[in-house]
Parts: structure tokens; C-alpha cells; sequence
């Protein structure tokens, strides 16, 4: 394994391209990877070495599950995440404007495209265990609020009470650059699998829901072409559905790093906007890109 600290981005924005690309047919074994992020922004200089150190154990989390699957993988390592006290997921992360915690995450399988989110829980302990849920349910792609609460209590996902996210309410009020955290792997069968989990925005309105829950704008995952996610400025990442986009851009024959930067360029010269993506294609090592001072990673493979 190995663990990777920084990315570079690119200035050329990403290229349009045609839409009947045939999807690739048959694959033999490929090898597999994950990667782990921790989220981007101005990171603090006394919190890089402390978090950077939670995103390795998460990835060795996720690493020590991959024999079980790409999207056991995935889950493992944001699952870890969710109880790093420095990372915006779970516990310690973000207060909003009424200085509660309202969490959000979301996953997806990308073999059959298969997906869940939730959006806007106080009382889940981990809430990328009820994003599984609700993407093994079916019947629905994202749950938010009181209703996703009931779900959970329903399917047996364990609930807490929401003083357990609040660990140092003065630096949870005050928290910058520790964004959604995520992760994609790939196993030896090609499947691909994303999951990501966030606290949102430090001061967001009371029901804000940003990019992490919803497939095509912070998360997305295809086994024919790839997987990303991203963190950064969630209402940006919805208006431009930059997460479908990149897998596009894979579609089209783009390279992992490419798209990685190319990305991040959109983001930045659309709508001046800040944040970083983790980029998986079918092969090849995975790729990451940010423009904020820090975005801690970690990769095996």
C-alpha cells in the first residue's frame, strides 16, 4: 500500500466530447485500489499530520475489507471516517446556524448503478450504514430528515442521541477545511463503489442539503468507465452535476488525472469555486486533484 498527500490541478477546462461512445465490453481481472480522502480546505498547520493519520486508518479500514468487495471496501474505510473527531462526518463535525449537527451521506455500486442518500440526520450513528439501506431497499434513491430517521429505526440501524457528535462544540463551531469525507475502490472483479459522508457547511441553514447525498453531483460510480467523489462547495457541485460529468469524461477515454484536474478547473473558472475530487477509472492507479491548501489522501493498491 501507499499513501498519497497532495494532487496538482490543471488550468484547461474539461473538453466536450461525443455521447456515442460505446461502453467497454468484457474485462479480466484488474487490480485493485482504494483511495481515502478526508475532505479540502484550509486545514489548520497543527491538524494536517492528526488527519492525515485518520484518513490511513481509514484506508486501512477499507483495505483490510477489499476481499469482500469494492463496495465493503468503500464502506468500511467512510464508516471509520465517521468516528474521526477531526474529519466533518459523524462525530466532531460541523454545527449549523442553530449550532445543531445535521449529517448527510451517500453511496454506489457501479455495477448495476444502484444508489443511496440521506440527508439531514441528527440521530444516526453512522449514517453511511443507513445510505446502504436505503440503496439495498430500492425504492427510493434519497431519504432526508424525520423520514429518514424512521426508516432507520425500521431496518435496525443503530441510532444514538445526537450529543454524541459534539465532542468540542467551540472548534465544531469554527471549523474550516475538513469537508465531506470519502472513499472509491475498485476489486479484482472490476466492481466499483463509492461512499461518502459529511457534516455540510460550518453555519449552513437548519435542512440545507448539499451535493453529498445526491448521485451525479458529489458521488458517482460506473464499473464500465469509473468512480468519483468530491468535497468542497456542495451547491457548486450540484449546479454543474460535476460528479456525472467526470464519469462522462471517463466515458469518453479521458485519463484519470485528467479528468481529476480538468475538473477542478471547471469548478474553479465556472463558478469560482473551491474543492477537491478522488477520480477511479476502470484501470490505472487512482487520481486526485484539489485548489484548496490541503485535501488529506491516502491510497492502496
Amino acid at each position: 500500500m501507499r499513501a498519497a498527500a497532495c494532487c496538482t490541478h490543471s488550468t484547461g477546462e474539461s473538453p466536450n466530447a461525443a455521447w456515442s461512445i460505446a461502453a467497454p465490453t468484457g474485462r479480466s481481472s484488474v487490480r485493485p485500489a482504494l483511495i481515502v480522502h478526508g475532505g479540502a480546505g484550509p486545514v489548520p498547520d497543527i491538524e494536517r499530520p492528526l488527519r492525515q493519520a485518520a484518513v490511513e486508518r481509514a484506508r486501512d479500514a477499507g483495505w483490510s475489507q477489499m476481499g469482500s468487495g469494492a463496495l465493503a471496501a468503500a464502506l468500511a474505510a467512510v464508516r471509520h471516517l465517521e468516528d474521526e473527531p477531526l474529519l466533518n462526518a459523524g462525530i466532531g463535525a460541523c454545527l449549523n446556524a442553530d449550532g445543531v449537527v445535521e449529517l448527510d451521506a451517500g453511496v454506489m455500486e457501479g455495477a448495476d448503478l444502484r444508489a443511496g442518500g440521506v440527508a439531514g440526520l441528527k440521530d444516526v450513528r453512522h449514517p453511511i450504514d443507513l445510505a446502504v439501506a436505503v440503496m439495498r431497499d430500492g425504492r427510493h434513491v434519497l431519504l432526508a430528515g424525520d423520514g429518514a430517521s424512521r426508516f432507520a429505526r425500521e431496518h435496525g440501524i443503530e441510532m444514538c442521541d445526537p450529543a454524541i457528535f459534539i465532542t468540542d462544540r467551540k472548534r465544531q463551531e469554527l471549523m474550516e477545511g475538513a469537508d465531506t469525507v470519502g472513499a472509491v475502490a475498485r476489486d479484482s472483479d472490476g466492481r466499483l463503489a463509492v461512499a461518502v459522508s459529511t457534516g455540510g457547511i460550518t453555519g449552513k441553514l437548519p435542512g440545507r442539503i448539499g451535493d453529498s447525498p445526491i448521485p451525479g453531483a458529489g458521488f458517482y460510480a460506473d464499473d464500465r468507465f469509473g468512480a468519483v467523489c468530491g468535497t468542497g462547495h456542495g451547491e457548486a457541485f450540484i449546479r454543474l452535476g460535476l460528479a456525472r460529468v467526470m464519469v462522462v469524461e471517463l466515458q469518453h477515454g479521458m485519463e484519470a488525472a485528467a479528468v481529476a484536474n480538468g475538473a477542478i478547473a471547471w469548478l474553479a473558472k465556472s463558478l469560482k469555486a473551491s474543492g477537491g475530487v478522488v477520480v477511479m477509472a476502470r484501470e490505472g492507479a487512482p487520481e486526485a486533484a484539489f485548489n484548496t491548501p490541503a485535501m488529506p489522501l491516502a491510497i492502496a493498491q
